[in-house]
């Protein structure tokens, strides 16, 4: 399989965030990427493609790929490339972008502050921005877009290492350690290339609420996640079974939100639920926002899903017999990360 890496996200590396009232060490690192990378360079089944950079990052919004400019906006582009120089000259060099507050019911439109905006483009303290953010998230962006022109260039699978993830990321805010959604960009790519549907299967522990957001009023890309129930989990207000899509995209989403400690056959059972879905709307592509937090004692997450269970599933994938692309999203214990998504690719290939 072709695995496409991005060659810049090293920039983007913030030391802390702040969740339950305080700092952490951020455990969506560059670590996350090497360790992916040994386990798969392990094999010989693989054919690794590093992605370059885009050569000028401050280059205009409108320059940037018809994709992402489609799946965000130009105000939060413009916001996500412009915002670190601006922060930092109002509030120091070591000052940490992260917002100190957020709109009860969010306005039309920012403040005029340009500082003032960080409330108004992210839904969490879990995105700090830095100096790199941008043109790290940009190359993750295009490392997932880069996958996709392999599956349009006839290739039965191709995987997208991005970082930073992207399922977090809405169409005009991030949170969760995403800044641009991957997976949409690159369903929206496919799209803009020719095909009619997209299905997209977010399996990372956490609900894809920004990807939800994204297509909840579309039907040319059915949404289906497995993921912790959101009344006891992260996000918490996005991802209950209740929410299926609005206006034309109604029946489009599909969310399985799964019981804390969820055990391996429970969360396979309920994937065989999902992917009937996916079979019935009949796709012209699988995209799968591939989060590995669900491993067996993962840091963040709390199911007990096995190396044999994640290469199941990479199997399972393989009968639905459908051209597929995967993007990396969670998975943060080091030494499961890299043979969990190992296990997914190498089930699939088999």
């Amino acid at each position: 399989m072709k695995v496409f890496h991005p060659e810049s996200h090293h920039l983007h590396a913030p030391p802390t965030y702040l969740a339950d009232g305080q700092l952490h060490r951020c455990p969506e690192s560059p670590a996350r990427i090497q360790a992916i990378l040994t386990a798969l360079q392990s094999t010989t089944a693989h054919e690794f493609i590093p992605v370059p950079p885009i050569k000028n990052q401050n280059s205009k919004i409108k320059n940037l790929p018809p994709a992402i400019r489609t799946i965000h906006t130009e105000d939060y582009l413009t916001y996500l490339q412009t915002i670190h120089p601006i922060w930092t000259a109002e509030f120091g060099p070591d000052s940490l972008i992260l917002p100190d507050t957020f709109p009860p019911h969010r306005p039309t439109s920012p403040p005029s502050k340009p500082s003032a905006q960080a409330g108004y483009y992210c839904f969490d303290l879990a995105a700090p921005i830095t100096a790199g953010t941008y043109a790290a998230a940009l190359n993750s962006a295009l490392t997932a877009l880069a996958a996709a022109d392999a599956v349009l260039a006839g290739e039965k699978s191709a995987y997208a290492l991005c970082r930073p993830p992207g399922h977090h990321a809405g169409p005009n805010y991030c949170g969760g350690f995403c800044f641009l959604n991957n997976a949409a960009i690159a369903a929206q790519h496919l799209l803009l290339a020719g095909m009619k549907r997209i299905a997209i299967l977010d399996i990372d522990y956490h609900h894809g609420n920004g990807t939800q957001d994204i297509f909840y009023h579309r039907r040319d890309v059915l949404f289906a996640s497995l993921h912790a129930d959101p009344n006891t989990q992260y996000p918490y207000f996005w991802g209950h079974a209740s929410e299926t899509g609005a206006g034309k995209g109604k029946t489009f989403t599909a969310n399985f939100p799964l019981p804390r400690n969820c055990p391996e056959k429970k969360w396979l059972d309920t994937l065989r639920h999902a992917t009937a879905r996916i079979k019935a709307y009949k796709p012209h592509a699988l995209l799968i926002s591939l989060g590995v937090d669900t491993a067996h004692n993962d840091t963040v997450g709390d199911f007990h899903l096995s190396l044999t269970g994640f290469q199941k599933f990479g199997h399972h994938l393989r009968s639905l017999n459908l051209p597929t692309l995967f993007l990396q999203e969670g998975g943060y214990a080091l030494k499961q990360i890299g043979p969990a998504v190992a296990a997914v690719l190498d089930g699939f290939d088999k």
